[in-house]
């Protein structure tokens, strides 16, 4: 039987972040300051800078889970977007990332695996009964 849906998986899990990042070949740094647009000076987890060298930071919520938080500050829209969708490919990669490591704690394995239109990510996991 084959399903398809949208997953977005709430960051809760730093290590898997990190290796997330590492992936995408991005340098991090962890318990950093970071300013924002509006001049505000956050205590980050994780940093990391987009193309444009401007920060993006991951910071633990109450609820145990990651909100990102970036720096806008002299971007045009259109830096805006792009910088939106930096943040896209990290979510994406930990998504990912999550998922293959639920299955395979299931005790599924990765059939088939192929990138689709859009960026999706097209993943078929078996499991031998």
């Amino acid at each position: 039987m084959s399903t398809g849906g949208l997953i977005e998986i709430p960051i809760v899990f730093i290590a898997l972040l990190i290796r997330s990042i590492i992936e995408l070949s991005l340098e991090y740094k962890e318990m950093k300051q970071m300013r924002t647009a509006d001049g505000k000076v956050h205590n980050v987890d994780v940093l990391v800078k987009d193309e444009f060298g401007k920060d993006v930071g991951f910071i633990k919520n109450k609820k145990g889970s990651y909100e990102i938080i970036t720096d806008t500050s002299g971007l045009s829209g259109e830096q805006i977007n792009k910088q939106k969708d930096f943040v896209k490919k990290i979510r994406q990669r930990y998504s990912y990332n999550s998922v293959i490591a639920e299955l395979k704690k299931k005790g599924y394995i990765i059939a088939e695996e192929e990138k689709v239109q859009n960026n999706t990510i097209r993943l078929v996991a078996r499991k031998w009964a």
